[in-house]
């Protein structure tokens, strides 16, 4: 597998499960009826990083993979209840897969200096 190719792959899983994280919180926070001070909660840290993601900078996927270990430890805390919402199985999948696809982007950029 190239680096081209591997680079590509990781680029598309990082954005495709950023948006799609920050669309199932939001309609995760919406079924739930949560405040809008639950909303601001929730999303403004993610979206601090939409800047950096449309300039694609490996310090932005950096810092992002420490904010979503914010993200992961709240999604493992809702999915402690006997019943989970599959809502918060797919919040805990995608937090998964765009921490990892964020960090093996951003390894790839700086060892190939990219």
């Amino acid at each position: 597998m190239t680096t081209e190719l591997k680079l590509s792959i990781s680029r598309f899983l990082t954005r495709g499960s950023y948006a799609l994280l920050i669309l199932t919180i939001a309609v995760n926070l919406w079924t739930e009826n949560a405040p809008w001070a639950a909303f601001l909660f929730f999303l403004i840290p993610l979206l601090i990083f939409l800047p950096g993601m449309i300039a694609d900078t490996v310090r932005n996927l950096i810092w992002m993979g420490f904010a979503l270990l914010m993200y992961f430890v709240i999604v493992v805390y809702k999915l402690s209840v006997p019943e989970p919402l599959a809502l918060d199985i797919a919040e805990l999948v995608l937090t998964t897969v765009l921490f990892s696809a964020s960090m093996f982007y951003a390894r790839i950029r700086q060892t190939n200096n990219l």
